[in-house]
């Protein structure tokens, strides 16, 4: 069992990540009718600048679990916008896609590219990132090793 400092410093009763060992290899795709149901819920969080959004400031307020993932699968964030009087939100698909076939050089995965779209309210926001995610991520829970190493890259 690991920590993921970035995340347990938000979120300190996330569960831990387990051993490379219990995670599925990403060249064996599981069969959809062996997915684990889709159990999403949100997390709150107090408002921090994650390490990610150091840039361009945007403040987190909630994650989104996929129960069994190993990461939040999204996240929704309150970003100010410069020389507007309100900022925006934003919600971020955070899910690690495993297709079992190789689509970049170095292997058979990739973070899915739905990043940055915004909401007019919080709850709009989150129920965009949970539409999205329940419609082209309905295997986000299942335990990938891939899905383990985004975990350890983006939240360690």
């Amino acid at each position: 069992m690991e920590r993921l400092p970035h995340l347990h410093h938000v979120r300190p009763d996330w569960p831990l990540l387990a051993a490379p060992g219990e995670f599925l290899p990403d060249d064996q795709p599981v069969p959809a009718d062996q997915w684990p149901t889709l159990n999403l819920r949100w997390w709150e969080t107090r408002p921090v600048v994650l390490p990610f959004d150091e840039p361009n400031g945007a403040v987190t307020g909630c994650l989104l679990e996929a129960v069994g993932a190993p990461a939040p699968v999204a996240l929704v964030s309150y970003r100010q916008e410069p020389g507007a009087r309100r900022g925006r939100w934003v919600w971020r698909c955070e899910v690690h896609v495993i297709t079992g076939e190789t689509v970049a050089a170095d292997g058979f995965n990739f973070d899915c590219p739905t990043i940055g779209r915004t909401g007019t309210t919080r709850d709009g926001a989150r129920e965009s990132a949970a539409a999205h995610i329940a419609s082209q991520h309905p295997d986000a829970a299942v335990p990938y090793l891939g899905r383990r190493q985004h975990a350890l890259r983006r939240w360690a």
